[in-house]
């Protein structure tokens, strides 16, 4: 059989001109790697041109979105605020699924590294403003991210709708599934103990200290009040095309033409 008359769809290799004539992929492959050792190739993809010059006009380096849902379950000590994470439900729209034991891979090791930011993750500093500012612990040793007696069960539900931006349709799965992670396990603390945890990481100390102010009817709350006053400069102001900008800032526009606004 020459290799322009091999065929693959629904499962199956064969013959195009006797469909009847062939077996199931799984077999094709062991066959084949029996016979040539293994079969491998690298390929490459390259998203589609910015729809525009201006800043914002693309979506990073692909133009397609992704979305994810989580779903935490915890177990909470009351008199201590020590929880654990039995059981997380994901579900992330991976667009279209090339190989699932890769995409499960990804979206499992989200979860765990949006376990680690939710639960115990932190880079704690000490200092002012007026003075080095330094790492509260000498070395990654102190740096607390999750074993496997803290990692939980993971259900992974991978929900395709392709894109037509995205090879063969695909989306993302690199890191997207981390996101919802923190806010649903902080949720879910709220769900058990009736405590609100308003920073990460959600530490069973933070919970504790919620639920003494529970206990002393005050605000079950832990966390900023309001967010931090930051220098910010002063905004740059960029046209969109339709308002006939040619993706410079307005300041270096006016430069160019010979003046400053």
């Amino acid at each position: 059989m020459l290799e322009d008359q091999i065929v693959f769809a629904e499962g199956r290799v064969f013959d195009a001109s006797d469909p009847g004539q062939g077996m199931g992929f799984p077999e094709a492959v062991v066959l084949a790697e029996s016979k040539f050792g293994t079969l491998g190739t690298v390929g490459s993809y390259t998203p589609p041109p910015s729809a525009g010059r201006f800043r914002g006009a693309g979506v990073g380096p692909s133009p397609a979105y992704s979305y994810s849902a989580a779903v935490v379950e915890v177990d909470v000590d009351p008199d201590t605020g020590i929880y654990t994470v039995p059981k997380v439900w994901i579900a992330h729209d991976v667009g279209k699924c090339i190989n699932p034991v890769l995409v499960v891979g990804q979206v499992e090791g989200s979860v765990y590294m949006g376990l680690g930011e939710a639960m115990m993750e932190e880079m704690a500093y000490r200092g002012n403003a007026n003075d080095n500012v330094v790492h509260k612990f000498p070395s990654l040793l102190e740096y607390k991210s999750p074993t496997t007696k803290e990692m939980s069960e993971v259900v992974t539900l991978l929900v395709e709708d392709p894109d037509a931006n995205g090879p063969f349709g695909a989306k993302e799965v690199g890191q997207g599934p981390l996101l919802p992670v923190p806010p649903a396990l902080v949720n879910a603390l709220f769900d058990a103990v009736g405590v609100r945890i308003d920073e990460i990481p959600a530490t069973p100390e933070k919970v504790f200290q919620a639920l003494k102010r529970k206990a002393q009817n005050k605000p079950a709350r832990v966390g900023p009040e309001s967010f931090p006053r930051v220098p910010y400069p002063a905004p740059t102001r960029i046209a969109t095309p339709a308002e006939g900008g040619d993706g410079r800032a307005a300041e270096e526009a006016a430069v160019g033409a010979g003046g400053v606004r």
